[in-house]
């Protein structure tokens, strides 16, 4: 009350419903009656959602609307990457490195925003520190803030972050990174990085004291990814990759879905830039080439930086396609030209020490001819791979079922389409092994993910094709639900503090499932109590156990990651209020 009391002193109405026009932007997205108060109104202090409150009738653009146009930049420039044969070299582009303009693609039509030129990331010559320009709300922000860290700080952060890299997107070689984090010549590691990984180091630490410090590693690490490509070694620009995946992480694990949306498009237009989706490509078109690329990668010094390479693409793709359903947006990597995935399947990075692929692999619409059950799957067994195969079929079963209406006209093609699925969906599971099997906790996680992924997946097409009378199994994706419980059995989550912030999503997925099961077995069961005797009654009641069983043993572990990610805990939540308000 006190902080609500603060905030009413500084202008704006104190009560009441503001002035039409005048509601902050977060109320009029959610549909609350603003009142106006400034700087933070009242339901935006009492919805806990203080950061959110923004205002957009004052003379500048608010920190959100000019996040919202950095990301239409940055979409319009990953469209270029995409479409090819539609840029056209009209435009003539400002090099901040040189006194002299260079030239560069033209665009399609984009808002503009400051401190985020025309150019596309590689427009010439590389031009990343502008392409990579941070949120203007944290523009502001002095990156040098505070004290940098000693290097035992530095060795300290890396240790709380390393164990759980993994679940972040984490896809160098933890060896190679730890050697050079650890170099006394600075220039080895991308600042860029060593301060994101000094973010989750401290996110993951649990340690008041690092955690008094993580705002300060946020605005560094947001900060230099917007220059880490000024003058690049080599190895920099698999960095800054890895800075833009590990930020994207952190904000969506924050439940700051726009600005985790922006640095996951940075690391997708950085990917397509430098045609990391082309490695080992079967067929690469010179035309297409020379119509994206920016830059040119220097030939990897040997198999692992190879490896790094590739994961860094499987590991932006995972990204892409696990977001693109939650914020809504389409998956960029979806088959068009300049964006279609030929390289091929990765491997676990430690299979890269031992010599990596062999010369003769290459890779050819890999993740299409996967969801489409062209060839049989016998390659991309790597626990990466399978990750990005799970991530595959959600965002396409997801995308399939936002598409249908009751009164789309082919009806039986689409039904069709979702049967194919379907089939490759029950193939992927079937080829899975155990979660209890997995050699590591670490690896247990991964699996986790990957099992649920494709258990959400076959909820989209089951709960779609219900709809469409396209007569499959009955109850399948109840089914799934419960297996996706089901598998938390082999983990142990007194061992695992955090996972993919993805899985809140997935298990939301999954417990409105066993919710509207429960609400549907309720007025069953009081229909059998007064109608059919005992014998039905109970097992009704079996079957209305065994859901709230499953439902409550995903939300225990949604409460336990809960501290370390408030994603989780804003998901928890939704699903206990959408609970309590099913009949008793």
């Amino acid at each position: 009350m006190a902080s609500t009391q603060r905030y009413r002193g500084r202008g704006g109405p104190s009560s009441g419903r503001a002035p039409r026009g005048s509601a902050c932007l977060n109320c009029r997205r959610r549909k609350f009656k603003c009142d106006g108060a400034r700087p933070i109104c009242g339901p935006c202090i009492r919805s806990n959602r203080e950061f959110d409150c923004e205002y957009t009738d004052g003379p500048t653009r608010s920190p959100t609307q000019v996040l919202e146009d950095n990301i239409s930049r940055l979409e319009a420039r990953i469209y270029e990457l995409e479409h090819p044969e539609t840029v056209t070299p009209s435009v003539t582009l400002y090099d901040p490195r040189s006194a002299q303009p260079v030239a560069g693609p033209s665009r399609v039509s984009a808002p503009q925003a400051p401190n985020m030129p025309i150019s596309g990331p590689f427009s010439g010559q590389p031009e990343p520190a502008a392409f990579l320009a941070p949120p203007q709300s944290v523009q502001t922000l002095n990156p040098n803030f505070g004290s940098d860290p000693s290097p035992e700080v530095i060795q300290m952060l890396i240790g709380h972050f390393l164990p759980h890299a993994s679940q972040v997107g984490f896809f160098l070689h933890p060896a190679r990174f730890v050697a050079r984090a650890t170099n006394p010549q600075a220039f080895t590691l991308a600042l860029a990085l060593l301060s994101a990984v000094c973010l989750w180091g401290a996110r993951l630490s649990r340690d008041p004291a690092l955690l008094a410090h993580e705002p300060v590693f946020l605005q560094r690490a947001v900060h230099s990814v917007a220059t880490a490509l000024a003058h690049p070694p080599a190895h920099a620009l698999v960095h800054a990759i890895q800075a833009e995946v590990l930020l994207a992480n952190y904000f969506f694990t924050a439940n700051r879905l726009l600005e985790g949306r922006y640095h996951c498009n940075a690391a997708v237009a950085l990917v397509l830039s430098c045609r990391l989706n082309k490695l080992r490509a079967v067929l690469d078109d010179a035309a297409t080439a020379a119509a994206v690329r920016g830059v040119e990668l220097p030939p990897p010094a040997d198999a692992v930086e190879e490896g790094e390479r590739i994961n860094a693409l499987w590991s932006v793709f995972i990204l892409d396609k696990s977001w693109a359903v939650t914020v809504g947006s389409p998956s960029h990597f979806n088959g068009s030209p300049g964006a279609q995935v030929d390289t091929p399947w990765p491997l676990d990075i430690e299979e890269y020490e031992y010599g990596g692929m062999h010369p003769g692999v290459q890779g050819s619409r890999t993740a299409q001819a996967f969801l489409e059950d062209v060839v049989p799957d016998a390659e991309g067994i790597s626990s990466l791979a399978r990750l990005a195969k799970g991530a595959a079929l959600f965002e396409r079963a997801t995308r399939l079922a936002s598409q249908w209406t009751p009164a789309m006209v082919y009806v039986e093609q689409f039904a069709t389409d979702f049967l194919v699925l379907d089939s490759v969906i029950d193939q992927f599971v079937a080829s899975l092994p155990p979660i209890e099997t997995a050699p590591t906790q670490n690896g247990a996680r991964t699996l986790l993910l990957t099992y649920t992924f494709a258990l959400a997946a076959t909820i989209q097409v089951h709960g779609t094709l219900k709809q469409t009378g396209g007569g499959t199994a009955q109850e399948k994706d109840v089914a799934a639900a419960h297996a996706a419980a089901a598998a938390l059995d082999g983990i142990d989550l007194a061992q695992l503090p955090f996972v993919d912030p993805i899985l809140a999503i997935l298990w939301t997925s999954v417990c409105r499932v066993l919710i509207g099961e429960v609400a549907r077995v309720r007025v069953l069961w009081t229909s059998a109590l007064l109608h059919d005797g005992d014998t039905a009654a109970a097992t009704l009641e079996a079957e209305h156990d065994g859901h709230l069983t499953a439902l409550h043993k995903i939300l225990d572990a949604m409460a336990a990651l809960a501290p370390a990610a408030p994603l989780m805990a804003v998901q928890a939540a939704k699903i206990r209020q959408e609970f309590e308000g099913t009949p008793p």
